[in-house]
């Protein structure tokens, strides 16, 4: 029905519709964040949201219960689980909301944040169906395998409905609710009459606590490594000054900064510069940049990009060819389809950004899609910044290039920049973070690597090295597929996309697949734009 309705990549999540909780509160969690148009709407969903799957699952565990148990009342059981379903809800919504950021920004390290918590949640709350003692009982080994096995059957059922074309969807997820109902009956049975544990400390709760110091220290400690892999500190030898070769312009990405030292990042004698996101100094040279520079939005980066190409060009009376990453594919690639003419013989993209832009939200304080959610997307970004470096917020210029040029923007990938060179380098997590399958028209290798670690790596350096000598380049068709199976296993546990055609920002916006409207789109947005 999702698929029929015109909602983008929604098949996979359709067989948590009926798991077990708290899979199927976390799928009704991120079709809420998703579509709601404002504060009241949002309000009256999650009150529906705990009232109905409430009592759907009620219900459920009354169709499981065993003959040989007394069943307490099906209003009783009802009241009893609707204030479960809201604990879960609340506790769940933090990584639900994750999950909607992921869709916003396409960077893998939020979805390897958010399910791996749900896991690891549904394996302490899953008695809560059940029994009225679950948030102070240990979970027995008998039901945690259930739950895992539920996880395993729905992250299957999940990618063959990536997979299959949509007449074939039905039965793929009726199938999907038999395994479903198996989880069900085990879980029921295995619970039904067991007398609660003798007790003083609350098992659940202190573990749950555990697992939020886990996730706030865990992420900390992945800022650390991303700000170490975004800056180079894997050792990289500085430029030779004696080479004379084709100048070559090195994009770093999101959060990135630079101390104004430029470093061989491709290997050979070419002239290498790095693209400053505080611009260029009075003698024409790329300033040293902090964090905050990268956070503009992609229309001013676009420019500024134009801006030092040129400066970069007079400096050498060579083209000068591009090599970006992640947050600096994006604005390489805007920056070329908004400079039909640009002097770039070859773009390569290494670790872009596949699906950005797959949901919306307004300005802070607005109403629209997602307003909620992007209230408590700001709410987080914010509380991250006591953790780890980056200081954002919701309305980042960034962010919000995202959400409104969002169908335009994923354009960029679909469509190869003609008359030019270029390659497309995929870490193999990027599919986490983009519905499957992910259509790129650029020519792309998939490597066994992780967003954002490519610029020095070797197998790496010698694809931009074919790339920018026109030879061809050829990738590991082993990888590749690696990497179709890792979206696709992905897909269900990703947020659905918002219908192109209920946001008025995209009304107007090209499909993606409609290479000349994306790149006039792209042209009007950057060339209208403000400088900053």
């Amino acid at each position: 029905m999702v698929a029929a309705l015109g909602v983008p990549a929604a098949a996979p999540l359709a067989p948590q519709s009926a798991a077990p909780t708290p899979y199927d509160v976390f799928h009704d969690l991120r079709w809420l964040l998703v579509y709601h148009p404002s504060w009241p709407a949002f309000v009256l969903e999650a009150v529906a949201l705990v009232l109905l799957r409430s009592l759907f699952v009620t219900a459920l565990v009354r169709a499981a219960w065993p003959a040989t148990v007394e069943w307490p009342g099906f209003v009783a059981e009802w009241g009893r689980v609707a204030r479960f379903v809201a604990i879960v809800s609340l506790a769940l919504l933090p990584f639900a909301v994750l999950a909607f950021a992921t869709a916003v920004t396409a960077l893998s390290w939020l979805f390897f944040v958010s399910v791996p918590v749900l896991v690891m949640a549904a394996t302490l709350v899953h008695p809560g169906v059940v029994s009225a003692s679950w948030w102070r009982d240990r979970p027995a080994w008998d039901t945690v395998r259930v739950v895992l096995l539920a996880f395993v059957l729905l992250t299957a059922a999940g990618a063959v409905l990536s997979a299959v074309p949509t007449w074939a969807q039905p039965p793929v997820a009726a199938l999907a609710g038999l395994g479903d109902a198996w989880c069900w009956l085990h879980l029921v049975h295995a619970r039904a009459g067991v007398a609660p544990q003798r007790r003083r400390r609350p098992f659940v709760v202190v573990a749950l606590a555990g697992i939020v110091v886990l996730v706030v220290g865990g992420t900390a400690a992945g800022f650390a490594v991303s700000i170490a892999v975004q800056n180079g500190r894997t050792p990289v030898a500085p430029e030779r000054a004696s080479a004379t070769g084709p100048p070559v312009l090195i994009v770093k990405g999101f959060n990135s900064e630079w101390d104004g030292i430029t470093r061989q990042w491709v290997h050979g004698r070419y002239r290498i510069r790095r693209f400053s996101y505080a611009g260029l100094d009075a003698h024409g040279q790329p300033r040293r940049y902090g964090r905050a520079d990268t956070h503009q939005s992609l229309p001013a980066l676009a420019q500024e990009l134009r801006t030092q190409v040129d400066a970069f060009r007079a400096a050498t009376g060579q083209p000068v060819s591009i090599v970006a990453e992640s947050e600096g594919s994006l604005v390489a690639l805007a920056y070329i389809a908004a400079t039909p003419h640009a002097p770039v013989p070859a773009v390569i993209a290494l670790s872009p950004l596949l699906v950005p832009g797959r949901v919306y939200y307004p300005t802070v304080g607005d109403a629209g899609w997602g307003t909620v959610a992007g209230t408590m997307l700001d709410g987080l970004a914010r509380a991250l910044s006591g953790v780890g470096p980056v200081d954002v917020s919701a309305d980042t210029g960034l962010f919000r290039s995202f959400v409104d040029k969002g169908p335009a923007l994923q354009g960029l990938l679909r469509c190869a920049p003609p008359g030019r060179r270029s390659l497309a380098v995929i870490p193999l997590d990027s599919g986490v973070a983009s519905p499957a399958p992910v259509t790129i028209g650029l020519p792309h290798v998939v490597v066994p690597a992780f967003h954002g670690g490519l610029l020095g790596d070797h197998t790496t350096a010698g694809l931009i090295d074919d790339v920018l000598a026109g030879r061809p380049t050829s990738g590991s068709g082993f990888w590749a597929g690696a990497g179709d199976v890792v979206g696709a296993l992905a897909a269900g546990w990703q947020a659905p996309g918002l219908a192109t055609g209920l946001e008025p920002a995209w009304r107007s916006l090209p499909s993606p697949s409609d290479c000349a409207g994306v790149r006039a789109s792209i042209s009007q947005w950057v060339n209208g734009a403000g400088t900053r």
